[in-house]
């Protein structure tokens, strides 16, 4: 209790720019965010900090909480000698793996082995810092305040006003985010495992069509890369190990050769890090099947697939060469998914997408469509998953003034609504995972308002674990049904 003390008025201190009413707004609020994905890096410093013996953590973003199961990786390596625990230390792409680096830095000792594996996006490569995300995550542990540093507490600072006026809509709209389902605390075990039966891959077309990954086009910003190599000079000087790995990426979402692209993206990570790199990218580029829900996100089989492979990699680090005696899993079949066509089918025109017309987007209206003042997108056509629609899909939509998306539309391009001058009511019926959405998707159409499901509110809000959530800018246009 007495420690708890101290960590909150350190905390306190640190953010003693902040006017004394605010902070006790903040105090005076009940939590919000205990039950949530957030609530668990609170989990994950304490499991890092508190561990004893030597450690193995791994480092990066949320392709590390869905996939990797430190029981097994722990159990793999005892078989060969080699005692580790498992501080499994990656989350959420929107806090920023600099926040990562910065939170686990402080608590590396001699014999510890660190294993960075980072997702293959620009902004997990950077040094970027998602405050309002860290706040959600720190609400309940002042710890993390205090990890910090003072550009990060700055961030915080400024964010904290935010912050409060967040809590406080959730409070008395009692809506708190979602405690239960993968994208919740109770997901998670008490070493930091993902324990939510992920039992395959749930995209339509079995990847991520919003999201393709360029990986000969993936850029590693100079003040990340300056981190991550004081990171491992740091861990140096302390008696540990810093070593490269990678996270899973799905081969369906790949664009260009996957062969080029993963050398050029190795290639890169070298030229960048200052630390040796134990995994081939190659090895971890895997088909769809063993995915869940996004394209870096596996399922539970897809899991022990890759801790395999990351257990072999660093047994052949550490000299072992012995191959791994544990059964590997079947790729499990894809999730089915209930595929509507409706009558509204002749109001749009299509194309194909993915391989050998996996499905379709939505490339047009007709001209019984043009004429329509409310419209629903089918969920299929031609019995295939209806899954985007093309940026000029709505031009000329002049009478348009509903429109209704179903949960198997997986993106929205920019401007897609600036050809419908009417149109002032868009329904989403997603529930499971958001809709992806760029910065400029509602540009020209300031007029368009928001409805979702009650239920689904709090993913708009906060987010659903994977990365920076655009939707939380728009949350005076989102209401609810």
């Amino acid at each position: 209790m007495r420690r708890r003390i101290i960590q909150i008025a350190a905390a306190l201190l640190l953010l003693a720019i902040l006017p004394a009413s605010l902070l006790g707004v903040g105090l005076s609020l009940p939590s919000c965010y205990q039950d949530s994905y957030y609530a668990q890096l609170p989990a994950l410093y304490r499991r890092l900090t508190g561990s004893r013996g030597k450690r193995l953590i791994l480092v990066g973003g949320s392709n590390v909480a869905f996939g990797v199961d430190g029981g097994l990786l722990k159990q793999l390596l005892a078989q060969y000698g080699y005692e580790y625990t498992v501080c499994p230390f990656g989350l959420y792409a929107a806090v920023g793996t600099s926040a990562m680096l910065e939170l686990s830095q402080g608590q590396l000792r001699e014999g510890d082995v660190v294993v960075l594996a980072i997702e293959p996006a620009s902004e997990a490569l950077s040094a970027y810092f998602g405050a309002s995300a860290f706040w959600k995550c720190a609400e309940d542990a002042p710890e993390l305040l205090t990890a910090v540093g003072p550009a990060h507490r700055a961030a915080l600072a400024g964010n904290y006003v935010g912050f409060l006026q967040e809590r406080a809509a959730i409070c008395s709209s009692g809506q708190f985010p979602q405690g239960e389902g993968a994208y919740a605390k109770s997901s998670f075990d008490e070493s930091g495992n993902m324990i939510f039966c992920r039992a395959g891959n749930i995209m339509a077309l079995g990847w991520d069509t919003g999201a393709p990954v360029d990986l000969a086009a993936v850029s590693i910003s100079p003040d990340f890369a300056r981190q991550v190599n004081d990171y491992c000079k740091a861990a140096r000087e302390r008696g540990a190990e810093v070593y490269l790995s990678f996270s899973p990426v799905n081969r369906s979402a790949l664009e260009g050769s996957p062969g080029e692209g993963a050398a050029a993206y190795f290639r890169a990570c070298l030229d960048a890090f200052d630390c040796p790199a134990v995994s081939d990218p190659n090895r971890y580029i895997l088909d769809s099947g063993w995915f869940y829900d996004s394209n870096f996100h596996l399922n539970s089989a897809g899991a022990v697939l890759r801790t395999c492979l990351l257990a072999e990699d660093l047994l052949a680090q550490f000299g072992c060469y012995e191959q791994l005696s544990f059964p590997r899993p079947a790729m499990p079949e894809a999730i089915s998914q209930e595929i509507e066509e409706t009558a509204d089918s002749g109001w749009f025109s299509f194309s194909a997408v993915g391989g050998e017309n996996a499905g379709y987007v939505v490339s047009g209206l007709t001209q019984a469509g043009l004429e329509q003042a409310a419209l629903a997108v089918p969920a299929g056509f031609n019995g295939k998953p209806v899954v985007g629609m093309e940026a000029h899909a709505l031009d000329g939509a002049v009478a348009l003034e509903e429109l209704r998306l179903p949960e198997t539309i997986e993106s929205l391009p920019e401007g897609v609504f600036s050809g419908c001058p009417k149109l002032t009511r868009l329904v989403l019926e997603h529930t499971r995972r958001l809709c992806r959405i760029t910065e400029r998707t509602f540009s020209g159409a300031p007029q368009v308002k928001i409805y979702v499901p009650a239920a689904a509110y709090p993913l708009y809000r906060d987010g659903d674990g994977c990365e920076t959530n655009l939707w939380s800018a728009l949350l005076d246009r989102i209401f609810q049904y």
